[in-house]
């Protein structure tokens, strides 16, 4: 059976980048994105109106849309062998409203929904300077632009920190893409 593959970090430390890479050196692999068509199709909005007027209508989107996720990585996982690499998931709900205040736990079984664990979290790392140039390269989005607020980014480090026992870290400052990738896979393997 395939392995469910998460990469995340900061936007900006390469996580669509060397999932696209992964995905292309893994034949029979599966690419996904949190949040998930049709989560995906009005993310923006939910973005920037719904989180001012509402943190924890905010946080749902993102938890039911992980739900959602986990359903697609169940049916895929059992209609084909290979492994699925996602970029971003239910980590990255929890991290992002943690660290906008909200008290919510990563915890994957509840009574109320079951979210599927990653085999392995791969957390892509890179330093500031270097992550600002690369935002600056490809557009900086909603979430980017909140970033540059050094208390929110702070705040952002802190939480990943919080959960670093459930990832690993993989440096991606000034490093090829095959280098990176190979370490990723050497985990994996």
């Amino acid at each position: 059976m395939g392995k469910l593959i998460v990469l995340t970090g900061l936007d900006g430390s390469g996580t669509s980048t060397i999932a696209e890479q992964l995905h292309m050196e893994d034949q029979g692999s599966t690419k996904l994105k949190s949040p998930p068509f049709p989560f995906s199709t009005n993310r923006h909005e939910i973005d920037e109106k719904v989180y001012e007027v509402s943190p924890a209508a905010h946080y749902l989107y993102y938890l039911a849309s992980n739900v959602y996720l986990t359903k697609l990585i169940d049916n895929t996982l059992a209609e084909k062998e290979g492994n699925i690499y996602c970029v971003r998931y239910f980590i990255d709900t929890v991290v992002h409203h943690r660290a906008k205040g909200l008290n919510v736990t990563y915890e994957h079984e509840t009574e109320l929904y079951s979210i599927r664990k990653p085999d392995y979290i791969f957390y892509l790392d890179v330093e500031e300077e270097e992550r600002q140039k690369r935002l600056d390269q490809r557009g900086r989005g909603f979430l980017d632009n909140q970033l540059d607020d050094q208390e929110i980014l702070k705040r952002f480090c802190e939480e990943f920190n919080c959960l670093e026992n459930e990832f690993v870290r993989i440096q991606t400052t000034n490093r090829e893409i095959d280098d990176i990738v190979k370490e990723i896979q050497s985990y994996i393997k």
